[in-house]
């Protein structure tokens, strides 16, 4: 079985409406907006299924406004697709996926209905898929078309989710997916509501290239820690092949939505066809990260996106998205 690197070419992309008041409170609206304004986007690149709660529905539809995407009325806890969605595969020329345990982090009580959402959509298209244990959300996992899967110790070995055995999780990969190796970074990002998610420090882009994160605040306390990380990843990359390069992509400045400072990132972005959606906080890296993606992708058009309440919830745009590849043989 053969992980499918998220540039390869989509058949459609997954969401979720935003539905747990409890974490957007007052701003539930807002982010709201945001991700109708973002399912809108992507709806012009490839086919959107927006998934939402029976008493959603109508202000869903009402806010997105769009024949091109599919709402389905579905039970959900939360809206972070990539966590709660299959992961999918490629094994003897066909689409496959693994659906993985989802406990809400191991520290939210509501997830019962977002850990069935994945037996839901390998049903919904008909995709063979296989259950397995683990306890893995989306976002805790990247990797390369070489075979290289990068995860945190600290979110795959933590005991709210796992036996943190790392040769027991290691062998459990390694007998799901054709790999390389799997390289372990320590944490992610401090203080982030996920313990530390690898797709909020790191993208592979295809053609030994990875984007990383960097703080250049000296006094914010991921710094050193994302100085640590790149040393991490060169060393254990460049082992393997002496040819790659890392991408620094700054970090946001300080970022504050309803009295909450947020733990962002740009590395948490969206391929398409012929797009890369970014999000956008304005602040003044913004237009930075645009030249630098710009110079990056001269094939595709950057698209940033507003989406600071969305990021309120604890997550941006790749974790509220999840692409299904195309069945292609």
């Amino acid at each position: 079985m053969k992980l499918i690197p998220e540039w390869e070419a989509h058949d459609k992309c997954l969401m979720a409406w935003p539905c747990n008041k409890n974490l957007y409170n007052e701003i539930i609206k807002d982010a709201r907006l945001e991700m109708a304004h973002l399912a809108n986007c992507i709806s012009d690149e490839e086919t959107v299924y927006m998934y939402c709660n029976k008493e959603d529905y109508n202000e869903c539809k009402n806010y997105i406004n769009n024949q091109k995407i599919n709402i389905i009325q579905l039970e959900l806890d939360d809206s972070w697709m990539r966590d709660i969605a299959p992961i999918f595969i490629k094994e003897d020329n066909e689409l496959k996926c693994i659906n993985f345990n989802f406990n809400g982090y191991g520290k939210y009580p509501n997830y019962f209905n977002d850990n069935k959402v994945g037996e839901y959509i390998s049903n919904q298209f008909s995709i063979t898929s296989y259950l397995n244990d683990l306890t893995l959300e989306g976002g805790a996992i990247t990797y390369d078309e070489y075979g290289n899967l990068f995860t945190t110790e600290s979110v795959l070995l933590n005991p709210n989710r796992n036996n943190p055995e790392k040769a027991k999780i290691e062998q459990t990969l390694t007998s799901l997916f054709d790999l390389n190796s799997i390289i372990w970074i320590p944490e992610g990002l401090k203080d982030d509501d996920t313990d530390g998610h690898i797709d909020n420090i790191l993208c592979p882009i295809g053609n030994r290239k990875y984007l990383i994160a960097k703080s250049y605040d000296l006094d914010d306390l991921n710094s050193n820690n994302l100085t640590k990380i790149k040393s991490i990843i060169l060393s254990n990359l460049s082992s393997i092949d002496s040819n790659i390069e890392l991408i620094d992509i700054p970090l946001p400045s300080k970022i504050v939505v309803n009295d909450k400072k947020l733990i962002a990132s740009y590395i948490n972005f969206y391929f398409s066809k012929r797009k890369i959606f970014v999000p956008k906080f304005n602040v003044k890296e913004d237009e930075m990260v645009y030249d630098i993606f710009k110079d990056i992708f001269k094939d595709k058009k950057i698209e940033m996106i507003e989406t600071s309440h969305i990021n309120y919830g604890g997550g941006n745009i790749h974790c509220v998205t999840m692409n299904v590849p195309k069945n292609v043989s």
